[in-house]
């Protein structure tokens, strides 16, 4: 499931990823990352993702293919979780990116707000 956060404002896209995630849940938060896009230029991305069951294969798809089309128009993106595999996934986007991708653990879900809402330097 994906669920919009209430921090979502201005550039800023907040979501929560949980349970089991599907192409349904893209066809929701796609629209809304190309609306503020369209809107802001270049956006950030804060994702917390608690308990991830699992994606299913088109929800995958659709997410590869949205994130290969609008690499450019990151400025920042927050991953917040403790799965391991969020480390991996922050140095493998990094080639096909320029945003700044950080990885944080979920008791520092503050300073991940703080991080990908802050100027840039």
């Amino acid at each position: 499931m994906l669920q919009l956060l209430e921090e979502s404002k201005g550039d800023l896209v907040a979501f929560r990823i949980s349970g089991h995630v599907d192409k349904n849940d893209y066809d929701v938060m796609l629209p809304v990352l190309k609306e503020k896009i369209k809107q802001y230029g270049k956006i950030n991305v804060y994702a917390e993702m608690q308990e991830v069951e699992d994606f299913t294969l088109k929800a995958l798809w659709e997410d590869l293919k949205f994130d290969f089309r609008h690499a450019g128009d990151f400025k920042k993106a927050a991953l917040v979780g403790e799965q391991k595999w969020l480390d991996w996934l922050t140095i493998a986007a990094s080639p096909f990116t320029s945003a700044k991708v950080k990885h944080f653990t979920l008791d520092q879900r503050q300073q991940a707000l703080d991080w990908v809402q802050s100027p840039e330097l």
